[in-house]
């Protein structure tokens, strides 16, 4: 042996070894966490010096650094080196290779390389799996093990870093992998999620002879007789599924599932909408969702967990399987929502993301479509006609990425739609089109004069108001209002700076709007005052003006709206009769509130002590106040929204989560925070629906079903995918749920739009 300069001081020692021309690495080797050695061969004399293998000193590891790494797929990436002080259960991997991902060499620990991904920033890796003989490692199908006693499992085949082989390991081992005289173990983490993590199994290795019996895991991992616990499932899909896997291959593994339901729309908004197929595996313990696109290739798994004490989560998201969103993790409360098998009378299926009921005749449902989008990523919406009886689409206005509004007119024979957009000429283009509610049959159009953008339109009884700029950005308006007969202008007039129009639809009796502190009650037909109201313009906002408020009634598609209306004037919220002027209720109004009006008139008031709309839950105090008498019934700290009265039971979402009141008191009756999520801002998109003794609401992707009585969590409606329309509040409160008679309509986030009978859902609860 012979030895080069001594660079000792400089932290180095340059050693060679005669007779070992091939090394671990060719050009550059770290040897100490500061330093690389620069240029030609690095030998070492023993495996022991770099803790390297003799396995991995006899081949040559042909990379220098910066190089490209050639990588087979799934192969564990490491946050840091790891060693026997860390159980081979908590490895706290994330990531594993795959065929996408580019990696390079940045540098050698002992037998351990580190890796820059390009994807996911530096790793470190086993220098065996770099080394090209490692290439003849074969997947084999899963296998459960039993290992002699003291036997030990091996970073990579003859590494120098060792754990022995703990007997509580067993029901988290399965072989996966074969070399030569190896097997490959892949052993499940102690901790799958935390925070906002998901750990994966670590792969080890262990010597043919340590072995005393290896068993093929039988097919169907979810039936009955094979009986395997969730947990090991649970590490079987993490493993074997991938993007790769098609539904034959779900089928032969898994088993068949138990439920198949349409899946949510697979592609992003500003693409046509593409809906695969996901099955549903379902235990008390856990469910696994598996979404195929149309060409049956797997695209999405998804496990739901329940919460308890020995699997928490601290997040409000969902957690990734790492290496592809697709693969996710999600915490749900103590209970999961089994399906329940409630058939509809007729699915309509269209071709935008959210379905929102918007108006209903006798023969005719008017119908909103919605990508969802938000912040630059709405492309598409439209207004469309169902028939009421079969589902049938009769008629479709595509409005693009544009504005779009729809008035139904007095009768509800006919309804006026405005675009600002024609995606077919690409171009914004104001369009106003009177069409037949039924057939579609355009009745008359109104071509603006102005080659400039409108402000929008409203209605009020038998008219069509127009909004316009009296020039370009201008802050004055000229209201031009139309027979909503023929279409012809009845009356103009010109409101200045400051004016607010306050129609919401054709059932208010007169035109309505506030200018230089007078509210003036115009009649349709001649413009002239019926009465007017002297006011100066409030300071607070009119509630029904903010995009992002859900409005302060709950408005029933089925019938026409009252004559009363919530105002906001002089600093004061007014309940005014809209037929006579007259005011019916009045009381002061702060920044940061929020009114509604309860279905027997009740008003609940929420303000935030920051003066802002938005916060934690407990910046809010919620109060049930009778605005007709000036009485407060009761306030309660916290976030209360979405009531409804049943009796002396006020069902509303309490901080997020659906919850029961004694309405004389506040008193919480019950509370579902537990039982169905984890999350601190959980979506609730609609509003509630009572049948019978259950309570349905649609909440994140789920339609559940509660009974009402004490919160119990009930199900979850079979095939209907509900979601989170941003900022869609008022759209999704009135048009997701609705029921009139027997008839109950259910829009969703898949471009399906159903109605059920109310009177099944009893025996699909309970078959």
């Amino acid at each position: 042996m012979k030895t080069g300069p001594d660079w000792q001081g400089m932290g180095y020692k340059w050693i060679t070894m005669t007779g070992l021309s091939a090394v671990l690495l060719t050009g550059w080797m770290m040897l100490d966490s500061q330093k690389v050695v620069l240029g030609g061969q690095a030998s070492v004399t023993t495996p022991q010096a770099l803790g390297a293998s003799p396995q991995a000193l006899s081949t040559k590891l042909a990379y220098k650094q910066g190089d490209s790494v050639t990588l087979m797929n799934d192969i564990p990436l490491f946050q840091n080196r790891r060693d026997s002080s860390v159980a081979p259960d908590q490895m706290k991997i994330e990531y594993y290779t795959t065929k996408n991902e580019k990696y390079r060499l940045a540098s050698v620990r002992g037998e351990w390389l580190q890796l820059k991904s390009s994807d996911h920033g530096d790793f470190w890796l086993p220098s065996w799996y770099a080394l090209k003989e490692s290439r003849s490692m074969t997947e084999t199908a899963p296998q459960s093990l039993k290992i002699q006693s003291g036997s030990k499992l091996y970073l990579a085949p003859d590494s120098a870093t060792t754990w022995t082989f703990e007997k509580a390991l067993t029901s988290k081992a399965v072989i996966v992998a074969k070399w030569k005289g190896w097997y490959g173990v892949s052993i499940a983490p102690r901790t799958w999620s935390k925070e906002s993590s998901t750990y994966r199994p670590g792969l080890f290795w262990i010597k043919a002879g340590a072995l005393e019996q290896r068993k093929n895991v039988a097919d169907g991992w979810f039936q009955q007789n094979i009986s395997l616990p969730t947990s090991v499932i649970r590490h079987l899909t993490d493993i074997k599924l991938n993007m790769a896997t098609t539904s034959k291959q779900v089928a032969e593994w898994l088993g068949e599932p138990d439920w198949r339901e349409g899946s949510s729309n697979l592609n992003d908004t500003g693409y046509a909408m593409s809906i695969g197929q996901t099955w549903r595996y379902e235990r008390q313990d856990g469910q696994f969702l598996v979404t195929f696109n149309k060409n049956g290739k797997l695209v999405r798994t998804r496990w739901n967990l329940p919460q308890h004490d020995r699997n928490t989560v601290f997040s409000d998201w969902n957690i990734s399987r790492a290496d592809e969103y697709g693969f996710t993790t999600k915490m749900y409360g103590t209970t999961l929502p089994k399906t329940i098998p409630w058939k509809p009378v007729w699915t309509n299926q269209g071709d935008i993301n959210y379905t929102f009921l918007q108006a209903a005749t006798d023969d005719v449902l008017l119908m909103k479509g919605d990508d969802g989008g938000f912040s630059g990523g709405y492309y598409e919406g439209s207004i469309y006609a169902l028939d009421r009886h079969t589902g049938q689409k009769l008629w479709r206005i595509n409005g693009g990425f544009g504005r779009q509004q729809a008035e139904v007119d007095t009768a509800r024979q006919y309804v006026t739609i405005y675009n600002d957009y024609d995606p077919d000429k690409k171009k914004y283009v104001d369009r106003i089109r009177h069409l037949n509610l039924k057939s579609g049959k355009v009745a008359w159009t109104y071509t603006p004069k102005q080659n400039f953008r409108l402000n929008g339109i409203t209605a009020a009884k038998n008219v069509v108001v127009v909004d316009s700029p009296v020039v370009e950005s201008s802050s004055n308006s000229w209201l031009t209002v139309l027979d909503s007969a023929n279409g012809k202008t009845l009356w103009t007039r010109k409101l200045v700076k400051g004016y607010e129009l306050l129609n919401k639809s054709a059932d208010d009796p007169y035109v309505l709007y506030w200018e230089k502190n007078k509210l003036t009650a115009a009649d349709p037909q001649s413009g002239r005052t019926v009465w007017s109201l002297k006011a100066k313009r409030s300071t607070i906002e009119q509630l029904g003006n903010d995009p992002y408020f859900d409005g302060i009634e709950r408005l029933d598609p089925f019938v026409t709206r009252n004559a009363g209306r919530w105002l906001s004037l002089d600093n004061q919220w007014l309940l005014l009769d809209l037929n006579t002027g007259k005011k019916l209720a009045q009381f002061p109004a702060r920044v940061g509130q929020r009114l509604e009006e309860l279905n027997d008139g009740m008003l609940l008031i929420r303000e935030n002590q920051n003066g802002d709309h938005y916060g934690e839950y407990e910046d809010f105090t919620t109060t049930l106040y009778d605005a007709k008498t000036g009485q407060t019934r009761w306030t309660l700290n916290g976030k209360i929204e979405r009531g409804l009265v049943e009796d002396d039971q006020l069902y509303v979402i309490k901080n997020g989560y659906p919850a029961a009141l004694n309405y004389d008191t506040g008193e919480t009756r019950w509370n579902a925070k537990d039982t169905i999520a984890t999350l601190r801002y959980p979506t609730n998109q609609g509003s509630y629906l009572v049948i019978d003794d259950q309570l349905l609401l649609p909440m994140d992707e789920n339609w559940l079903v509660l009974n009402k009585n004490n919160g119990a969590l009930l199900g979850r409606v079979h095939d209907v995918a509900m979601g989170n329309p941003e900022h869609r509040d008022r759209d999704a409160k009135n048009g997701t749920i609705n029921r009139i008679g027997n008839e109950v309509y259910v829009g969703s986030s898949n471009g399906r739009f159903r109605v059920y009978e109310a009177s099944r859902l009893q025996e699909a609860i309970s078959p």
